[in-house]
């Protein structure tokens, strides 16, 4: 028997308030401060809940509550994306340790990929960050935050984070902005 083909997870998502889409598919609201997301591909589905499943005990990822082939149930984020936030505010020094920390955690959890685009990361109330739509964490390499870095100085804000970072954290100040001026120069 064919699955419906608004049907996922046990849900059908046509009578469900949608949030948004990307790229690799949508995301619809549903009860209990869940949302379900609705891949365009099996293998983004795969990608993304292998990604998710290996992040299950860190604080910056949502929770995994049920999968299908082409979809994941998932904790909402709350909060408001980086860039919007930024717009209003100015970077703070807890914000800015909240992001290098985010990196670190990727490295820890053995991420290829140490590197987010900033409309996926939201800002909660209490200045901490959580993920969404992490991508290709384990198939592309990339050694240090550059599109994290280039959504920061398009904000205006990355003088401010490589002054925090090298304070806290002069070893990775130090190779974050070898890494940042070498690309800078070539292009």
């Amino acid at each position: 028997m064919n699955k419906p083909e608004n049907s996922y997870c046990n849900n059908d998502i046509s009578n469900l308030p949608f949030i948004g889409q990307g790229g690799q598919g949508k995301v619809y609201l549903l009860p209990e401060h869940k949302v379900i997301k609705v891949f365009n591909h099996k293998s983004c589905c795969t990608d993304q809940l292998f990604t998710l499943q290996v992040a299950t005990h860190s604080r910056f990822f949502p929770k995994v509550y049920d999968y299908d082939d082409y979809s994941i149930i998932m904790d909402f984020i709350d909060g408001i994306e980086i860039n919007k936030y930024l717009k209003k505010h100015l970077l703070s020094k807890k914000l800015a340790l909240e992001l290098v920390e985010l990196i670190r955690e990727f490295e820890s959890l053995g991420f290829k990929k140490l590197d987010v685009h900033l409309p996926h990361i939201f800002v909660q109330l209490d200045e901490s960050i959580k993920v969404i739509d992490p991508r290709k964490s384990f198939k592309e390499i990339q050694p240090f935050p550059y599109n994290m870095l280039k959504g920061l100085r398009n904000r205006g804000s990355l003088k401010t984070f490589f002054e925090i970072v090298k304070s806290e954290y002069p070893g990775i100040y130090l190779s974050w902005r070898e890494s940042w001026d070498k690309i800078e120069r070539e292009i």
